[in-house]
């Protein structure tokens, strides 16, 4: 299809593609303006309940007008297929924005967001038009932060102006968000749209869906039937309860005791307080290192005050260590990228087995596998063809998917970065940057760098066993030459999030080995001496470290720094080394 014309726009790029159909970038051969096609899959045109369905969508689109919902363009049927033109609208659906972006998205700004989506709901209803299949990937945040609804595809007309597409008993719509009466394929009104907004609202302001992805859908039909609506805040601390009551009353079993319109709907939200208050519980006694600040700090001080003032530090980020306990729904592709460099493609799934191809970091592969599977050793992978054609298998987990390969793509200022760093610890420092904003226009200037040095030497990465359970740890320096600041990363393999430490001048890494053939180091204990004219005198004592550790060089002042982890407080402790 890409540089065929339909209408006035030619054919540029493919955007996305499903089941139905494709959609692609159009660009207009006279106007400088963009559109969005949406071309029914040329295998369904024999099916007329699939081209009934598929003029619905543009029937319905033409009656709404609303900022907030994509613009109908034009509809064409011709020899060539059907065509829906739609407003080209950039940015990330909803659902990808959580998992990928914010994780729960404050709520302030939820209500903000959402106000505009109970607008956009709301114009459809007062058009007689149900959606039935309200959820976050079927939303768009744009750069500037407007938001929109994408897909009518199963949306309905309630006042007989459009054609029966179900029948009666037959369920439409994304189970995670389906109303009970959605369930049992009852006759819908407005009142299933409010049940699936709440849901939506809960995974705004949680992060993840209210439950679990790995569920039968037998399992989900019951919960949503028979079971109390799960309570938001037991998912994340940092949902008020005047939130909590709003989610509970838009998600009610009966219609009747859920908000009867948007326009009600958004009168509840604009009575939340702004001064609503978020109980935290007070139950975090622990200094756990995986529950430590992840955002810049300075080193630690060894005293009674360090310990007062950590265990403040770790109640007060909570919230942002919550994030990292959630499930996120994503957004599914058939396509994914490789972010292991020289990956083997193997004849089968098995490392010992056959390699088809070496395939280099960045390549997109097509997974035709229709799920992961699972070899004999409980290792997932993927079924997928190379860019040359060749099919074979992958692990699962040195794939991605376009938006997430990006993002690791643009951490690193070299290849050599790249290389050093373990897939895993990829994710996790993607993560990392995910949660602090690293990815937005103001802070890309944010790189990971590497030397290409021996291991014992100082660089900007180092690995070590650092928690001393026989798995590699990985350390790393962030840089910003646009202000010459420094962040120190310090990833556990058994933590989500690293230990962090910001610095206001340039640093260099490297690890030290326990014992012997790490060298002696000052870890803060002292020998008392005797001179010759018998005066006590104190010098420092240096001792190998039990576990491997952290040396960290500042280069403007010269001053050494030994990290390493209190396995007995598990925190992680530091030593400034003499001059």
């Amino acid at each position: 299809m890409i540089g065929s014309t339909i209408g006035n726009y030619e054919i540029d790029e493919l955007i996305d593609e499903g089941g139905m159909g494709s959609i692609y970038l159009g660009i207009h051969k006279y106007l400088p303006r963009k559109a969005a096609i949406k071309i029914l899959n040329p295998l369904l045109k024999s099916k007329p309940d699939v081209i009934e369905r598929f003029r619905n969508e543009a029937l319905v689109l033409s009656r709404l007008q609303h900022p907030n919902i994509v613009a109908l363009y034009d509809y064409i049927e011709n020899k060539e297929g059907y065509f829906i033109i739609m407003e080209h609208v950039e940015g990330e659906n909803l659902a990808e924005y959580i998992e990928t972006t914010t994780g729960p998205i404050p709520q302030k700004r939820t209500i903000n967001l959402f106000l505009k989506i109970l607008d956009a709901v709301g114009h459809a209803h007062s058009q007689n038009i149900i959606h039935r299949d309200i959820k976050p990937s079927n939303f768009i945040i744009t750069p500037d932060n407007n938001i929109k609804i994408l897909d009518f595809g199963i949306a309905k007309s309630i006042d007989g102006t459009s054609k029966t597409l179900t029948r009666t008993g037959f369920k439409v719509g994304t189970t995670f968000y389906m109303s009970p009466q959605q369930v049992k394929g009852q006759v819908l009104d407005r009142r299933s749209d409010i049940y699936s907004l709440g849901v939506t609202l809960f995974q705004m302001v949680t992060g993840q869906p209210p439950y679990d992805e790995e569920s039968s859908e037998y399992d989900l039909y019951h919960a949503i039937i028979n079971e109390p609506f799960p309570d938001p805040r037991e998912f994340y601390v940092g949902v008020s309860e005047d939130m909590q009551k709003i989610i509970q009353k838009a998600t009610a079993k009966r219609p009747l005791d859920r908000y009867q319109s948007c326009e009600e709907f958004s009168k509840a939200l604009l009575g939340i307080s702004q001064s609503s208050k978020i109980k935290i519980p007070l139950a975090m006694k622990t200094r756990l290192i995986d529950l430590a600040n992840d955002e810049e700090s300075k080193p630690p001080v060894l005293n009674r005050n360090f310990w007062r003032s950590l265990l403040l530090l770790v109640i007060s980020t909570l919230f942002v260590a919550a994030i990292a306990v959630g499930v996120y729904f994503s957004f599914k592709t058939a396509m994914r990228h490789i972010i292991a460099d020289k990956q083997p493609l193997y004849e089968e799934m098995d490392e010992h087995a056959p390699v088809i191809e070496k395939l280099k970091f960045g390549e997109q592969l097509k997974v035709i596998s229709p799920k992961v599977l699972m070899d004999k050793n409980g290792e997932l992978w993927y079924k997928v063809v190379s860019m040359r054609g060749n099919s074979g298998f992958i692990q699962a987990e040195n794939l991605a998917e376009k938006k997430i390969y990006e993002q690791i793509n643009n951490m690193f200022e070299n290849i050599t970065a790249r290389e050093m760093t373990p897939v895993f610890y990829k994710k996790l420092l993607r993560n990392y940057f995910a949660r602090n904003r690293l990815f937005n226009t103001v802070n890309r200037e944010w790189k990971l760098f590497a030397l290409d040095k021996k291991p014992f030497e100082y660089n900007y990465i180092a690995k070590a066993d650092f928690n001393n359970n026989d798995v590699e740890d990985f350390a790393c320096v962030l840089k910003n030459d646009k202000d010459n600041k420094r962040k120190l990363l310090i990833f556990l393999d058994n933590s989500n999030k690293p230990i962090a430490f910001d610095y206001e001048e340039q640093i260099k890494i490297k690890a030290i080995r326990k014992g012997r053939k790490g060298g002696a180091w000052y870890l803060g204990n002292n020998l008392v001496k005797k001179t010759r004219k018998n005066r006590r005198i104190k010098t420092n004592k240096y001792e190998y470290l039990p576990i491997d550790g952290l040396l960290v060089y500042k280069e403007e002042s010269k001053q050494a720094i030994v990290f390493k982890l209190n396995l007995e407080e598990n925190i992680i402790t530091y030593f400034e080394q003499p001059n």
